[in-house]
């Protein structure tokens, strides 16, 4: 494992939409995977979204720092997102920090 595997930071971001605001959701984390995926350490951001259940969604994110992913949370496209969680979002955004091991 090499320095920028062990100093990586994975996040895995889920969030389900209200009931109706499944495609309002959708539109709203496909437009922060082309400004993120170009942030400074972004090495992964891909949007998934579950193949039973269309108001689950996940982003799957590899940062090569947790500093890095910390300063994409600041940037403006991802600000304005998060003020929109309340109208879209049916529960809490859960999000998981891992660290890569094997």
């Amino acid at each position: 494992m090499t320095n920028i595997e062990s100093a990586a930071l994975t996040v895995v971001a889920q969030l389900r939409a209200k009931p109706g605001k499944e495609q309002v959701l959708s539109q709203a984390l496909t437009a922060l995977v082309v400004p993120t995926s170009r942030e400074p350490g972004c090495v992964t951001y891909d949007l998934h979204v579950d193949v039973d259940d269309p108001a689950s969604f996940c982003l799957y994110e590899i940062w090569r720092s947790r500093d890095e992913h910390a300063a994409n949370l600041q940037t403006a496209h991802l600000q304005d997102f998060v003020a929109r969680l309340d109208d879209l979002l049916d529960g809490e955004l859960r999000v998981t920090l891992l660290r890569h091991i094997a």
